[in-house]
Formats: C-alpha cells, structure tokens, sequence
C-alpha cells in the first residue's frame, strides 16, 4: 500500500487561493533542503512513513547553513512547535550571532504547519538570510558558530532554557553569559542538594554588576567558580547564623585564575571571595577596608581594576565580596603568601569592621573655661614662662575634628598678636578665635593673655584601620602645632598622656611588623591597661609578652569548637603572664573577688579586660619573683575556673 505525506493547509487558510499556493509552494521548498526527499515524495512505502516518523523523533531541531552567493547566508531552522520560538530565533540571529554587533537581515520567513498521516504534532520552519560584507564578521561567524548552534538548539526546544539565554544574553553581548548559565544549570544538575534554584537569581546579580570588560577577561570557568563559591559562602553563614546569631562569621576563599588583556597577554592574579554577617546597626565593609587589610599583610600587591564585587543582602545582615590582588610584573603569587592571608586576614577583618558613628557635639561650659583660664593664669609668674595650654575635645561632624584651645601667655614687646600668629601654620588646620582677654599683670609691666580658640582638622586624617576616629592622634597634633607657632607651650593637662604615647610608641617599635598587622587592637590592648599609670613605668618586654599571648588566645579561639574558659599562662622568673577568654559574665566577677583576696600590691600586677571578635578577654601580669607566691596568684585563678 502506497502513502503520501502531505502538508496541512491550516496556517494558510486565511489567504487567497494564489497566495496559499505560492506559501505551500516556498514552505515546501524550505523543508526540502533539511529533510530527506522522501517526505515530499507522492507515493511513499510504509516502512519510509516508520522512517520519516523516527528521523522526526530522533534529528529535531535541525539548523543548517547555506551561502547562497559570496558574503550572503542563509539559516534555515526546522524544529517542533514552540510559542515564541520565532522571536528567539530572530534574535539570535541577528542581535547575537556575532558578539557585540547587531547584523541587519534581509529576509525572515517563518511558519508553522503539521503533515497529514505523519504524528499529530505541530512543526515550525524558519529562514533567515543575510549579508555580511565585512570579512572579520565572517570570520566572527565561522568562530562563534559552534555555540551559537548550541544556543540555538537548547532555546528553541525549552522555553526555560530560552527565556534563560535570552535574558543574558541581554545583559552583554558576550557568549560567554550563556555559557555560565549553562555551566551553573550542569552543576544545579549533579549536585541538587548543594546548588539550589536560587543560585540562578545570585549568578543574574553577579553578571548585571559585572563590566563586560570583567567578563571578557574572564575565562566562563572561572566566572562559574566564582559564583558557586559566592553562593556556597552565603549558604554556609546562613547555617552558622542560625546555629548561633550572636557570633561573627568570617568565611575566606582564595583562587588562583589569569587574565587575558587586550593584547591576549596573560598575567596571574588572585581572587579573593569573602563573606561575613553583621552583629550591629550601621557596620560597613566595604572594598576600602578589604584592600586596606591585604596590604596590610602584603604591601607590595595592586588590585585589578573594576574587579571588585559585593554583595549585601539586608534581611539577614551577610554580605559577600569579591577583588582580584596581583603582584609586580605580574608574578605568580607563592603558596606562602597565600598561607599568610590566610593565617592573619580572618582575625585581622573581624576587628576592623567599620562602625558608622554620628557626629558627636558638646555644648561649651563657659563656666569651665572661665575656671581653667584662672587656674592657668596662676601658673605665670614670671616673664619667662612659657605659654600654658589646655586642649579639650570638643565635636566631631562628617568631615571635621574640633578641639579646643585655651592659651595663656606672657605678652612681651617682640610677640605677634595671635591672629597673626595662626596664619603662619603650615598644616591644612583653621582656626577661629573666640576670646582674646587680659588676665593679670607681671611686675606691673607684662601683660597676662588669655587666648581661647578652636582648631579644626580634617577628621579623614585621623582614621584608624577600622575608620574609628584617633582623637588622640589628632590632640598630639593639634599640641605639636601649637609648639611651632608659639614656641614651646606646656600642656597643662597632658603630662600622662606624654607619658603614655612615649610608651606606647615604644612598644610599637619593639613589636614592629606585628605591631603594624594588629595596630587597632595593639591600641585597644594598651589603653584598657589597669593601673593606666603602669603602662608607663613597666618595661615595654612585659607588655609585648602580654600582647603576643592576647593574639594566640584569639586565633586559639577562633579555632576552638567547644568555648569555655580556658586559660594560657606562661611562667618567668619575676613574671607570671595569664590570658583567659571569659564566656560568662559570673566567672570573671569569681576571678577578680578571688584577687583581690590576696592582697597583691597595684605596684605588682597588671592586668586589662577587653572584648576581640565579641569574646571577652582577661590578662594578668604578676609581678613578683616570690614563687610561693606566683603559685598562691596561678591557684587563685585554676580555683576561680573550676
């Protein structure tokens, strides 16, 4: 028994006659040239019928190629049915089969029908044909035809996967947006439980922030690893902060990757992903704090242009962040140096998240000053005194520091009246005078100036590596200044900040690059020392031991699953050094009452309380080369944590 495929006239039916046959006529001229001619045949055998129903089955979709003349092509496309499959395969054609140039097409047909006798599905043909008169375009082509079939094919037989490719492609004219997509639709695929469907969502983030300059820079591996471990980041704080949302979570990934220039030159960089929760209101972190801590560590790195990304959800307080570091002459970074990152960035970023702070504003008591001014006026007696000073604090607003000044000096012939005085300072400070007053008189000759003014500087000058504001920094300026313009003056109320910033200094020479890596916690340590007056007295070996201990209990803890109080000692022969992480409240109330039982001399011990990485922390120094006594102190604590 013979057989005949036939078209179905539905999707003409609305023309005239002469218009459905010439329709028929150039559809049946399409299929033609992408399907074996026994479909069109007018008598076909039963086994041929089985056939063209598997080939159906087996082939679609179908794209096939062919230049029609020089520089001129046609794409004829032959898939099964699909809404909007049209538009997409428009689109591809002419806005993506070359990357980022928009081709003009010069015919476009397309149309849907069935066959009689065969299946009772629907099929689409589609042709579009175009010229290309560039020669680099065709060689564009001819590279980018291998994914734009593969595009093609994946969008044309599922809309998800359309709507997908579309989507991205819009958001760069790069194929490699595709690719991702692909890549991270492979990895959902073979690890469901790990990469859930809103990874999807976190990739369209990344890429629509993402420069097409990054991309195209970029191998689509890399792109891919990138997001996945940003992804896995965000889902691994997401259960740590459940378990326990009073902790800070620092999660950091390192990947090694290369970079093409424009030139194809490859250079070697760093990729550095980071993660972290947020405890309180106003905490930011962001790409100046990151760069800052790395070079911290390595001070000779450069950060890729516009490769940094970040990421902040709100609703849960976790943010994500990615830079890309390089070394000179585009070095391979050693594995060494990505241990040390590794070791010191964690401890380091923790405690230098910024704190967001509002101005803070003091209103004057003019009361106080009047009383300062007299008991600084007491303090000249003699014509060759020198100036006396005492500086306060007085508001701090987004871009300034305000102190104030109150001077009192010895007039003598040769000295300038103090505005012209101020206009000498070479620092970019400003000064306004409040009060300019005569006070008293020396040997019925010398006048007695009372000088009340504020000084104001730039508070961007005076950030710590946490961008909290150094007012004491800024004070030994302002005091430094007032040196210069008026000779030396004599800081009424400073003699134990002196004494304390020589000591501190020390310190910081003593304990160099360590110093430098822990700068704010190194000053937090040494300001929450108790007695205060013992920070200057004591040798700075001591404190650098008592510091260096301190870093050890905080990396210790970080580390440490189970968190109880455990102490670290270390036994010298006049010293005893105890370092305790204190989790409840009751036991450092128990440890301080057991002390003070003792009776120890404020002379021989030491001690600071102060809170890293939202554990709070005990030190001890006990002074005193009586061992029986050392041991008296060592059983006081151990009973104290039992």
């Amino acid at each position: 028994m013979k057989y005949k495929i036939d078209l179905v006239k539905n999707p003409f039916s609305l023309l005239d006659e002469e218009n459905q046959t010439q329709h028929i006529s150039t559809l049946k001229a399409l299929i033609k040239k992408v399907l074996p001619n026994y479909f069109l045949e007018d008598e076909i055998e039963q086994e041929d019928l089985k056939k063209a129903e598997l080939f159906l089955n087996e082939n679609l979709p179908i794209l096939k190629w062919i230049e029609i003349k020089e520089k001129t092509f046609s794409v004829i496309l032959f898939s099964k049915h699909r809404k909007n499959a049209t538009s997409f395969f428009y689109d591809m054609v002419s806005r993506y089969l070359i990357p980022q140039k928009k081709l003009n097409l010069e015919l476009f047909y397309s149309a849907d029908f069935g066959f009689s006798n065969l299946l009772d599905d629907k099929f689409s043909v589609m042709q579009a044909v175009l010229s290309v008169d560039d020669i680099e375009d065709i060689k564009a082509i001819e590279k980018n035809k291998k994914t734009f079939e593969t595009e093609i094919r994946l969008g044309i037989v599922s809309d998800f996967h359309a709507n997908r490719i579309s989507e991205f492609k819009g958001l760069s004219n790069d194929r490699k947006t595709a690719m991702v997509q692909e890549k991270i639709g492979s990895l959902m695929q073979k690890r469901p439980k790990e990469f859930g469907k809103n990874i999807f969502s976190e990739m369209q983030q990344f890429l629509i922030m993402s420069r097409d300059e990054f991309k195209s820079q970029r191998d689509y591996h890399h792109i891919s690893r990138i997001i996945s471990i940003l992804y896995m980041i965000r889902k691994l704080l997401k259960q740590n902060i459940e378990q326990n949302p009073e902790k800070r979570y620092l999660i950091l990934k390192f990947l090694k990757t290369k970079l093409k220039s424009q030139e194809n030159k490859e250079s070697e960089v760093l990729g550095i992903l980071v993660g972290l929760n947020f405890l309180k209101e106003n905490e930011v972190f962001e790409k100046k704090h990151l760069t800052t801590a790395i070079k911290n560590f390595l001070p000779y790195v450069a950060f890729v242009e516009n490769s940094f990304f970040i990421d902040k959800a709100s609703k849960n307080d976790i943010q994500t962040c990615y830079i890309e570091a390089k070394k000179p002459n585009s070095m391979n970074f050693a594995d060494e140096e990505i241990q040390v990152l590794k070791d010191e960035l964690p401890t380091y970023l923790k405690g230098n998240i910024e704190q967001l702070i509002h101005p803070v504003f003091m209103p004057r008591n003019e009361e106080e000053i009047v009383k300062n001014m007299l008991v600084l006026s007491s303090q000249l007696k003699y014509v060759h005194d020198i100036p006396q000073v005492i500086i306060s604090f007085d508001k701090q607003t987004y871009t300034d520091l305000s102190f104030n000044v109150i001077l009192l000096r010895v007039l003598r012939p040769i000295d300038l009246p103090i505005k012209d005085l101020i206009t000498k300072t070479n620092r970019p400070f400003k000064f306004i005078i409040d009060k300019v007053k005569k006070v008293g008189i020396i040997r019925r000759k010398y006048l007695k100036e009372a000088n009340v003014f504020r000084i104001f500087l730039q508070s961007a000058n005076y950030l710590r590596s946490d961008h909290s504001v150094d007012i004491n920094k800024a004070r030994l300026d302002v005091l430094e200044e007032l040196n210069q313009l008026f000779g030396e003056v004599r800081d009424y109320m400073g003699g134990m900040i002196y004494k304390q910033n020589e000591a501190y200094k020390s310190l910081q020479n003593i304990l160099g690059q360590i110093g430098k890596h822990y700068d704010n916690l190194l000053e937090k340590f040494f300001y929450s020392i108790t007695p205060s007056e013992m920070t200057a007295i004591v040798k700075p070996d001591i404190m650098k031991n008592l510091f260096l201990m301190l870093i050890n209990a905080i990396k210790r803890e970080e580390t440490r699953i189970k968190k109880h109080s455990d102490f670290l000692f270390k036994q010298e022969m006049r010293h005893l050094y105890i370092i305790i992480p204190v989790y409840d409240p009751n036991v450092k109330k128990k440890i301080k009452d057991q002390i003070d039982n003792i009776n120890i001399l404020s002379s021989e011990l030491i001690s600071f309380s102060l809170t890293s990485h939202d554990v709070p922390y005990l030190g001890y120094v006990y002074i005193n080369d009586d061992k029986a006594m050392q041991k008296v102190f060592f059983s006081s604590i151990q009973k104290s944590l039992a």
